[in-house]
């Protein structure tokens, strides 16, 4: 394991712990669950502070925006 991945992993599970009302003894639950987090985070290659995401859907809103004004009009035709 790599010291960032370590250390990621480590300050999630402290965020838990917290979330969680500091409960003694759970620890182990909350690495495994920062580490489960962690891994889905890896295989999905999403960044940590979910800019990745953001980038995505700019671009998804970009290119609806572009088709909407590249789609023709409603006409009135009487």
């Amino acid at each position: 394991m790599t010291d960032e991945r370590f250390e990621w992993i480590s300050k999630r599970a402290y965020a838990i712990w917290e979330a969680t009302g500091r409960p003694w003894g759970c620890s182990h639950l909350h690495w495994e669950q920062a580490a489960a987090e962690r891994e889905i985070m890896e295989r999905t290659r999403a960044s940590t502070d979910g800019e990745d995401v953001l980038i995505r859907l700019r671009r998804k809103v970009a290119t609806l925006e572009a088709e909407n004004d590249a789609s023709p009009k409603d006409r009135n035709v009487g």
